[in-house]
C-alpha cells in the first residue's frame, strides 16, 4: 500500500458516519416519519368522522368522546411506525469501517492488471450518461460508468464531451478487505468505442461500475438496448 492509497482509506474512513451519528440521523428520521404518520390520522379521522355525521348523524369529531381515545391510539400507532421504521432504515446501512480499518492494519492492496481489446458504450436515456463496457483479452468484460457524462447531461451540456477515454491497458487498485476501489489507471492506446447504443434497461439491471459484468460480450446489445434487439 503506497502512501497516497493509505491516505485514500483514511479519508474514507473519517468521511463515514460514526455510530452515534447514525442512530442520530435514525432518531431524526423516526420524528419526520411520526409527524406524517400524525398528519395522516388526523387528516383520515377528520374525513371519517365528517361521513359519520352527514350519513348517520353520529358526532365522532374531536369534540365528541371518542376523539380522546382515537387521539392516543393514533398517536401510539404512529410512533410504533416511526420506531419500526427507523430502526430498519439503520439496520439497512452497511458499515464498512471496521472492513476499511482491518485493510489499513494489513497496509497491502490487489493490483488487477488488465489488457483490453474492445470497447462498447450505451447512454441512458435521463441525463445522456454513459456506460462503456471493455473487453479484456481473457473475455472477462468489465463495466465502467462515465459520471462526468452524467454531470454533464444534467447541467444541460454535451455528454459525448466527456474526457473519459478507454484505453488497451488498465490496472485497477482494490482494498482487500472492504472491497474499496482505491485507484484506475488507463494506459496504452485508445479503444475505438463508437457511437453510443440507447440504454432501455432500468438502473436495476445496470452491472455494477468498476466490476466484472457478467453478461457476455456478444450479448450486451440483446441484453441491455431493445433497439438492437429490433435490427
Amino acid at each position: 500500500m503506497s502512501d497516497d492509497e493509505r491516505e485514500f482509506l483514511r479519508r474514507t474512513l473519517q468521511s463515514g458516519p460514526t455510530r452515534a451519528q447514525r442512530w442520530v440521523r435514525g432518531a431524526l428520521n423516526g420524528v419526520a416519519v411520526w409527524a406524517v404518520c400524525m398528519v395522516l390520522f388526523v387528516l383520515v379521522w377528520s374525513l371519517v368522522a365528517w361521513l359519520v355525521r352527514h350519513s348517520m348523524h353520529v358526532e365522532i369529531g374531536w369534540r365528541s368522546a371518542a376523539a380522546g381515545p382515537a387521539v392516543a391510539l393514533g398517536a401510539l400507532g404512529s410512533l410504533v411506525t416511526a420506531v419500526s421504521s427507523s430502526l430498519r432504515w439503520v439496520a439497512s446501512w452497511s458499515d464498512y469501517s471496521p472492513l476499511v480499518r482491518a485493510d489499513l492494519e494489513s497496509g497491502r492492496v490487489i493490483e488487477e492488471y488488465y489488457r483490453l481489446d474492445e470497447a462498447k458504450r450505451f447512454q441512458e436515456p435521463e441525463h445522456g450518461g454513459l456506460i462503456y463496457f471493455l473487453r479484456a483479452d481473457d473475455d472477462s468484460v468489465l463495466t465502467f460508468f462515465d459520471y462526468e457524462s452524467q454531470d454533464l447531461g444534467a447541467r444541460g451540456e454535451d455528454p459525448l464531451q466527456s474526457g473519459f477515454t478507454p484505453r488497451t491497458e488498465l490496472i485497477i487498485v482494490r482494498a482487500p478487505r472492504s472491497a474499496l476501489l482505491v485507484d484506475e489507471h488507463f494506459a496504452g492506446d485508445p479503444l475505438a468505442v463508437g457511437p453510443p447504443l440507447p440504454l432501455t434497461v432500468g438502473p436495476g439491471e445496470w452491472p455494477e461500475s468498476d466490476m466484472a459484468c457478467d453478461i457476455p460480450w456478444d450479448e450486451l446489445e440483446e441484453r441491455l438496448s431493445s433497439q438492437r434487439k429490433s435490427t
